[in-house]
């Protein structure tokens, strides 16, 4: 999927979202077939698509304990039912894991931005 069909799909379609992470991170997720949680007991989405460098800055603050990230992305078709929350201009976040056999991945792989 390049960028622009990433592009399209957020656009015509309420319940697409993108979760930027690293390779590592893509490899966890993708080999256990879930989003985890964070210490917060959030997983983090967003419908914006971002270069590696603006994720760092607008989604991870430009911390630098989360240096790398961004690197990587994946794209998902959530269901409906699922309860998202809207937090900022640029974050969703949902309170619990994201089991990926429940959604449908459109897209995992590097960041095409």
């Amino acid at each position: 999927m390049t960028g622009d069909e990433i592009i399209q799909a957020i656009l015509s379609e309420q319940y697409v979202f993108l979760h930027y992470t690293d390779v590592e991170g893509l490899n966890g997720i993708l080999h256990d077939g879930v989003i985890r949680q964070d210490y917060k007991g959030v997983v983090y989405l967003t419908q914006e698509p971002m270069t590696q460098a603006q994720a760092h800055t607008n989604i991870f603050i430009g911390a630098t304990t989360h240096s790398g990230r961004a690197s990587h992305v994946l794209v998902l078709r959530l269901d409906s039912g699922l309860p998202i929350r809207r937090l900022a201009d640029y974050e969703f976040s949902v309170d619990q894991s994201i089991k990926l056999h429940q959604h449908e991945v459109l897209y995992a792989g590097l960041n095409p931005f």
